[in-house]
């Protein structure tokens, strides 16, 4: 019978952990969930592919040939390539069918399969940084739901303690008002109180449902614990001229941009040498086939091609033209990212400063509270104090803690936020 409890008991225990996460897991899980990574993952490997294609148009393409015509003339079955002998004339033929091989190669295009092959890889590095900078994006989304949920968890802890106070005010009074030594209405508002704070928690534990159900969205599966989270407060003095320089150098966003407007600039260029010099070589050999005269003759030919468009009613420079104000709008949208990034920074950066100021009113706030909560118990015992004055010194004291609780996740917060726009780890920033 023991050994069957133990048994119950390990199982219980392992069900209850199983689908417990850490921040960690939880990050890891995200990022390889989400569909909009794998997309971007997806479209880099086909623009790598594509710049593999562009490169071997270099190399020519060979074609099979077969054309069958029929006529309501014989024709030669040939081209003439000599005078005809009259004793021994070519074949005529009625039908005809030929067959054969042919091979065709760019020699000089004016640098489009460079030019194409470049924006090709260029597409895949913009993919890449975009998909660096969305696994960021992410994690901090994640990070923020698991740290905000751990936050309400220390405030739903301070409610408890402060529950669990009242409940033992309420017991004390209770007794002393069958001694006749407090009034009743003191009783009345503990009770008032205790339902308060009872809905309170209520709330909280509401707000961490949602939490988790949108925790699990992101990380795909059940969550049935959220594990604490450690990390270390220290005060940061953050300067936004040092924090957007580097946002300059490491954030993808921006990488991502300026892709885009080498992709526009290479595109100008692609564009514009369309209508530049091409010099093309084409070799065919073929077997014409005569259905009358049975005659099956081969003929080869290696020709060179030479194109420049000499006038095309204006396409080349409205098409110049249209790339050029194409680049231009991706310039101003690089600069608008980067102005938005460091309105970000600056935000973040004044959001640090404010909590770290109120950490430090809350961690005095609190040593106050503390001592003035101690002296109006010891006045409401000794029948100096009053039932009110207690009531909001507890709840000082335990709001207080909470809202110090609630400071130290918010720097954290906020302390992700600016190291996923640099996209660096805690310990590089």
């Amino acid at each position: 019978m023991k050994k069957t409890l133990s048994i119950l008991t390990l199982f219980l225990l392992l069900s209850s952990t199983g689908n417990s996460i850490t921040l960690k897991e939880a990050e890891e899980l995200s990022v390889k969930n989400y569909p909009e990574i794998k997309k971007l993952e997806l479209l880099r490997e086909s623009s790598l592919k594509e710049a593999e294609a562009v490169r071997r148009e270099r190399l020519g393409t060979v074609n099979l040939l077969s054309t069958y015509t029929t006529y309501n003339k014989n024709f030669i079955l040939t081209p003439m390539y000599h005078m005809m002998n009259p004793k021994n004339p070519p074949p005529f033929d009625s039908q005809k069918f030929i067959y054969g091989i042919s091979y065709t190669a760019p020699i000089y295009l004016g640098g489009t399969i460079s030019r194409r092959e470049e924006i090709s890889k260029l597409k895949s590095e913009l993919f890449k940084n975009l998909k660096k900078a969305t696994a960021w994006q992410i994690r901090f989304n994640v990070d923020s739901f698991y740290l905000t949920y751990l936050k309400l968890e220390k405030i739903k802890g301070a409610l408890k303690k402060y529950r669990d106070s009242l409940k033992k005010l309420y017991s004390d009074v209770s007794y002393g008002v069958k001694l006749g030594k407090f009034a009743k209405v003191d009783l009345l508002k503990v009770e008032y109180s205790l339902k308060d704070v009872e809905s309170r928690i209520s709330e909280v534990e509401e707000n961490q449902k949602t939490i988790k159900t949108v925790l699990e969205t992101f990380i795909g599966k059940k969550i049935s614990r959220i594990e604490p989270y450690r990390f270390e407060y220290s005060p940061k003095n953050f300067e936004l001229t040092d924090l957007y320089s580097e946002a300059l150098k490491r954030n993808s966003l921006i990488k991502s941009k300026e892709r885009n407007v080498k992709i526009s600039e290479k595109t100008k260029e692609l564009t514009a040498s369309k209508y530049g010099l091409n010099f093309l070589i084409s070799g065919t050999y073929t077997r014409n086939y005569g259905f009358d005269s049975g005659e099956n003759i081969g003929v080869g030919s290696l020709s060179f091609e030479v194109r420049y468009p000499i006038f095309e009613w204006g396409r080349k420079r409205r098409e110049v033209l249209s790339k050029e104000l194409e680049k231009l709008s991706k310039e101003k949208e690089l600069k608008s990212t980067e102005l938005e990034i460091k309105r970000e920074l600056s935000k973040a950066i004044g959001r640090i400063k404010s909590i770290q100021s109120d950490i430090e009113a809350y961690r005095k706030k609190l040593d106050y509270a503390k001592e003035v909560e101690r002296i109006e118990r010891l006045k409401y015992k000794s029948g100096k104090g009053d039932m009110d004055h207690l009531l909001l010194a507890e709840s000082h004291l335990y709001m207080t803690e909470a809202e110090l609780s609630g400071a130290y996740y918010d720097w954290e917060i906020e302390k992700r936020r600016i190291e996923t726009i640099l996209e660096v780890e805690d310990e590089e920033l």
